[in-house]
């Protein structure tokens, strides 16, 4: 029931969960910071910038993304490949010790205390409360990703519809969508990147609700055509997830 009494319609709403509802890209920035120091001091005598150092292992993490999607091994190695990298170009004998401690460090993200949004709660609280179906779909390894979830206690609102693909794009979306029998009249995604949560979700025939990270990963910036989709939300805040959505049905 919405405020005024009124019968809302059901809704599948799939959530994701890296930067939609817990902060994600910080802690792999402040990791990626610790990895450019040590380089730049192990490399120091060739005068390499941090930035230098931060663009080529950026180059190598969206290589691996390509290739191996969003496997664990896929973030520390390419801390090791940049290393590796560097010692060859400039005929610098590549020390096992500091390739490890860099593989070492790259895994160290996986343990953050991973910290919820504001207003997820709340908002989880609300929709779940109007009858809507929550699920979540997510990017990553399952343990990994699981793991997150009960750190923040978000399991509840899920229950067994949590998803996680090592592939996160449109043909990922669509096995879910198929599985799950929902309707993609009444079916939503709800994310912040633009290449694994929109786009597919324009592709599957659903609508998506786009809601812009605090910082950017190059990976997830890609065009959505104008027009493409009619059911193409862009909102500054999850909280206004609900009031948007009552609003889209509203108008049907």
């Amino acid at each position: 029931m919405t405020e005024n009494g009124n019968r809302t319609e059901t809704l599948n709403l799939l959530f994701d969960l890296d930067d939609t509802l817990i902060h994600c890209n910080k802690y792999f920035d402040l990791v990626i910071d610790q990895f450019a120091d040590l380089v730049e001091t192990w490399f120091a005598s060739h005068k390499l910038t941090k930035e230098e150092i931060k663009k080529k292992q950026l180059e190598l993490d969206l290589a691996g993304i390509h290739v191996h999607g969003f496997a664990a091994e896929r973030f520390p190695e390419s801390f090791a490949e940049t290393y590796d990298h560097y010692s060859d170009l400039f005929g610098r004998e590549p020390d096992p010790e500091e390739r490890q401690r860099l593989l070492d460090l790259g895994y160290t993200v996986y343990d953050s205390e991973f910290e919820l949004y504001p207003h997820v709660v709340d908002t989880l609280s609300r929709l779940r409360s109007e009858g809507h179906l929550i699920s979540l779909y997510t990017g990553g390894v399952e343990k990994i990703q699981r793991a997150k979830v009960e750190k923040v206690n978000l399991g509840p609102f899920f229950e067994d519809r949590i998803f996680v693909a090592q592939h996160k794009n449109a043909e990922a979306l669509e096995r879910i969508l198929t599985t799950m029998g929902f309707d993609r009249s009444r079916t939503w995604m709800i994310g912040n990147s633009l290449r694994t949560d929109i786009a597919p979700a324009v592709a599957c025939g659903i609508g998506a609700v786009y809601i812009p990270p605090l910082s950017n990963w190059a990976f997830d910036l890609v065009d959505i055509p104008v027009g493409q989709s009619e059911r193409l939300l862009r909102l500054e805040s999850i909280s206004q997830v609900p009031a948007a959505l009552a609003g889209r049905r509203q108008h049907r």
